[in-house]
């Protein structure tokens, strides 16, 4: 029986990724953490800090998904945007939430409470808050949308935390086949191979290092019994063509 997966989106907010200037490893970070609840991430998007696109991304996979997580765009400065934006987005009030008030106001209590700290107590009205103790400042719950940090430091601690709360899902099952032999060999084979087994996930995934050359070959599915079968016929396939395949 197919398992009825819950599933989540990625929207990375910045204009600094799409310029190069910093290295997303938000996405990768949350979508690992994903596959180990069980959970099928479906979409990863990056966008800038424009209303108008993090708007129509965020309702985009409001229909398609069970989790939107977000990262980016809930400081302090000017082009922080994403509270804001995810306001009109679910048509919300973009009101000052009391509890993210008083953790900053608390926090900053020998520094200057600045208006440009206190920009990040403003929220869809409704949200719930999820704690930051790295730099207090918290990310928010509102409806199915799940808003970080994009500071990756902060973002990995709190994204820790707050998985530890999400319920598991069924674990994908999974096996992993290295061979020598090149996708150029293989290719033709492994996409009959993922059409007899087409409930299944398998990628190939070239790798170098110590100055050899192979394949990963990775099944990914919900049939224990289907991965055990698909990887072992694959196994002896790449045995007879001499592909030194190792099972893992």
């Amino acid at each position: 029986m197919k398992i009825k997966r819950k599933i989540a989106s990625i929207i990375i907010i910045g204009n600094e990724i799409l310029s190069g200037k910093t290295l997303d490893t938000n996405s990768n970070y949350i979508a690992k953490k994903l596959r180990l609840k069980g959970i099928k991430c479906n979409s990863i998007s990056v966008v800038p800090d424009d209303e108008k696109n993090i708007i129509q991304k965020v309702n985009e996979f409001r229909k398609s998904s069970d989790y939107i997580f977000t990262t980016g765009g809930i400081g302090p400065t000017h082009d922080d945007i994403t509270s804001k934006s995810i306001s009109k987005a679910l048509k919300l009030p973009f009101e000052i939430n009391a509890e993210a008030w008083k953790r900053l106001e608390k926090h900053y209590l020998d520094e200057e409470y600045t208006e440009a700290r206190q920009k990040m107590a403003y929220m869809p009205k409704g949200s719930e808050l999820i704690d930051n103790p790295v730099s207090i400042a918290p990310g928010f719950i509102i409806e199915n949308i799940y808003v970080f940090p994009g500071v990756p430091k902060i973002l990995e601690v709190m994204i820790d935390e707050f998985f530890k709360k999400i319920d598991n899902e069924v674990l994908f099952y999974k096996k992993t086949i290295s061979t020598i032999l090149s996708e150029g060999i293989i290719g033709s084979y492994l996409s009959d191979i993922q059409k007899k087994y087409k409930d299944l996930e398998i990628g190939s995934y070239p790798y170098f290092k110590k100055n050899s050359f192979g394949v990963s070959i990775v099944f990914v599915g919900d049939n224990e019994e289907l991965i055990n079968i698909s990887s072992l016929e694959v196994f002896e396939y790449l045995k007879i063509k001499n592909g030194k395949p190792k099972l893992f």
